[in-house]
């Protein structure tokens, strides 16, 4: 029984492709919309944690001043998954396919 299961998985393949798909340059093209949005996003977030951290330090407040780091850090993250993230799932699709 085993044996008749691998045999049909074995048959099986995918290989991903926009091609024909109604709707793809669409989805393309809101993706590229999304990754947009997280890069402006994490700047929105690393020019706020500046301002905050740069305040708070300058008035003693070292609970602003470690909020304004979180917040410059967190941006810097987000730029980082933003720009890896279609890496990161190309790298990940190609280990399960060879796997």
């Amino acid at each position: 029984m085993i044996r008749a299961v691998a045999l049909v998985l074995a048959d099986v393949s995918v290989d991903p492709t926009t091609a024909g798909m109604p709707g793809g340059v669409l989805i393309q093209q809101i993706l590229n919309w999304l990754a947009q949005l997280a890069l402006w996003g994490s700047l929105g977030s690393i020019l706020a944690g500046a301002a905050i951290y740069g305040i708070a330090t300058h008035s003693g407040n070292l609970a602003g001043g470690y909020r304004g780091k979180q917040l410059a850090f967190a941006g810097a993250v987000g730029a980082c998954l933003a720009g890896l993230a279609p890496t990161i799932i190309n790298m990940l699709f190609q280990a399960a396919r060879s796997a």
